[in-house]
């Protein structure tokens, strides 16, 4: 087979498409190493987060005994109940008086849960001593709500108050007065009351 032979503008023609050719690839390879590699197997890319593992969130701790816990109320079978979650604080004075203000100022952790407290209410004053625990409250306490919120708020401070310390006596004061009977059915309010006064389920 015969070898054909190029004159001279043909080899130039050539040698110029092969010279164009290769600056052509020097630039397409230095772009495609000057691009991040998306498709790199090491690359440290975040697969984004599910739906569920967005909404589903860690149920709130249930308090156990002798542990500092917040008493929410909770629908259960037709019954009112009180539901202890634990937080985490002190057993001192100023511990109590935070974790009933968490009842009056917070919401529950759980959806199903509240509180029975009005929102308006103030803590005036809490001490505790020699198993003896003493709240003051402001009259907010007292206003609005059936029979079964005024049990419920009253199951509430008294489990919460209580909840480091299960057999301790509290004494509760609306105004600086000792708190007798509350709501319109005149609900007695035992001075002192202890949990034995009120069951969790009403």
């Amino acid at each position: 087979m015969k070898i054909p032979i190029l004159n001279k503008s043909t080899w130039f023609g050539l040698v110029g498409v092969a010279i164009a050719g290769g600056a052509a690839t020097a630039v397409l390879l230095n772009n495609d190493f000057n691009q991040p590699n998306v498709n790199q197997p090491n690359s440290q890319v975040s697969a984004p987060a599910s739906v569920n593992q967005i909404s589903q969130t860690p149920p709130a701790p249930r308090a156990v005994d002798g542990q500092l816990a917040v008493y929410w109320i909770e629908s259960n079978k037709n019954k009112l109940i009180a539901v202890p979650i634990a937080v985490k604080a002190k057993s001192n004075d100023q511990a109590i008086a935070s974790v009933i203000n968490t009842l009056i100022a917070e919401k529950p952790p759980e959806t199903e849960m509240y509180s029975a407290i009005p929102a308006n209410t103030k803590i005036l004053n809490v001490t505790s001593k020699d198993q003896e625990i003493r709240i003051n409250l402001s009259s907010e306490f007292t206003k609005g709500g059936g029979s079964a919120s005024m049990q419920g708020r009253i199951i509430q401070v008294l489990y919460t108050a209580t909840s480091i310390t299960p057999e301790a006596k509290v004494y509760l004061s609306v105004e600086g007065k000792p708190l007798k009977y509350i709501g319109g059915e005149g609900l007695e309010v035992p001075q002192p009351m202890t949990r034995k006064d009120f069951a969790l389920e009403f």
